[in-house]
This record gives structure tokens, sequence and C-alpha cells, in this order.
């Protein structure tokens, strides 16, 4: 690669064939450094010593191309050795080596048999609940509304004589002849319905409200009750 070096004012001073940057400006400073000691000694031959620089110019001027460097032999690379590959054992192929597929799959144990489910308790049956159980008791209807929110009972419409039985006698249930239950929000409904029947009064009107969670898993969902009341409505069967 040639570079060439400028002085101070941008004037070309030489053009130097080296490797880099670096080695052309040292080629460049030995080389000034030898004219410089040669300018320095006195010399006992001036015309020589003209004809001699004459001649550099003429020969070598500032701006001629050194020669590049000649590369340092490189020494000759030895063939890197292959090491020997290690030899595969030899399996073994006789009856006494040889693995036996069905022998390992008899004496391997049998994957375990996944859990069974556990079986569903039975439910609930039940015919009779007494009133205490369920802390039966009246309600002071009037003050429902079909806004309520529902609360931890379940709610019942009935007349007054058979409110009193029932809170005499408790309850029985039968599947044959369910009672109707619902939540706060639907007794304003069933009352209306009550009330349009033209044998009934508003005092012979009751509502009695039982203890939801002792009922809970004796009442199966009354979907069209529910529909037409637009509050959940259940019936109490006792699972008989």
């Amino acid at each position: 690669m040639i570079f060439r070096i400028d002085d101070m004012q941008g004037r070309p001073r030489a053009r130097i064939a080296a490797k880099d940057g670096a080695q052309a400006l040292m080629l460049f400073w030995q080389r000034r450094g030898r004219q410089i000691m040669a300018e320095a000694l006195p010399d006992p031959d001036p015309v020589a010593t003209l004809r001699r620089n004459f001649d550099m110019a003429r020969i070598l001027p500032d701006t001629a191309e050194l020669p590049l460097p000649e590369p340092a032999p490189r020494a000759a690379t030895q063939p890197a050795t292959r090491r020997p590959r290690t030899p595969r054992p030899v399996r073994d192929t006789t009856d006494a080596g040889q693995n036996d597929l069905f022998a390992s799959a008899a004496a391997s144990p049998p994957p375990a048999a996944p859990p069974k489910a556990e079986p569903t308790p039975p439910r609930r049956q039940v015919r009779h609940l007494d009133a205490e159980t369920l802390q039966l008791a009246r309600v002071h209807f009037r003050g429902l509304q079909a806004s309520d929110p529902a609360d931890s009972y379940l709610y019942h419409i009935t007349t007054e004589e058979n409110a009193d039985a029932m809170l005499r006698d408790g309850l029985a249930m039968s599947r044959r002849h369910p009672l109707l239950l619902t939540e706060r929000g639907g007794v304003p409904y069933w009352l209306s319905l009550v009330a349009d029947d033209d044998d009934a009064s508003e005092a012979d009107i009751a509502v009695l409200r039982m203890k939801r969670f002792m009922i809970d898993d004796l009442i199966e969902d009354d979907p069209d009750s529910t529909r037409s009341s637009g509050s959940p409505s259940y019936f109490l069967t006792g699972n008989t």
C-alpha cells in the first residue's frame, strides 16, 4: 500500500510503500535521519558528495516509491497430528448379553391404576321437619318489596289456618305435594296472586319464613315459577 507524507503546508514530501501508516512514518523518518546525518558529517570530497546527492535526488527523489519490505519467511507449519479414534465397544449379541425386551417388560411393574373417584354421598331424605329446627316464624309482609335483596331465609305464602298447623306440627314433605318456596323479593308477586282470589281476604293470608341452610339440600329449582315471578322459586320435596 502507498502512503503519502505531507509537510505542515500540505505539500507532498514523500510516497512510502508500507503495510500500514505506522510503518510508512517509520521508514520516512529513517531515511530523513540518514540524510540529516550525512549532511552534518564532514565530507573530504565535496565533489563526490555533491555528485552522490545529485544521484540520490535523480534516482530516489522524495516522492519516489520505496520497495515494500519483504515479509519474514513463515515457518513451515507441521500438519496437525490426528488423534486416533477410540473404537466403539462392540455390543455382545450373544443370548447371554442381549437384552430381552419381553423379559424387561414382564419384570417392570404395571402402571398404577388411576385413583377411583369417590362415590357421591347419598342425598339426605327427610319426610318431616319440626318448626323449631327450621326456625319457622310469621313475617309481617306489608313492608316487603319486590326489590328486596335475598337473605338467609326462604318464604312460603299460605293461609292463616295452614300457617298455624305448620307452626304447631312442623312441615310434612312429599314429592307429590311439594311446598312452594320463594326468596324475599318474590313474596309480593305471590301475595298479589292470592289477593286476586275472591275467596281469600287479607286477614286469611300468612307468610312464613324458614332458615335456608336447614333445607338447602332438600329443595329443587322451580323454573316455571321463577320465570313468572322474576325471583328464584323452589319446591321443598325432602328428596323423597
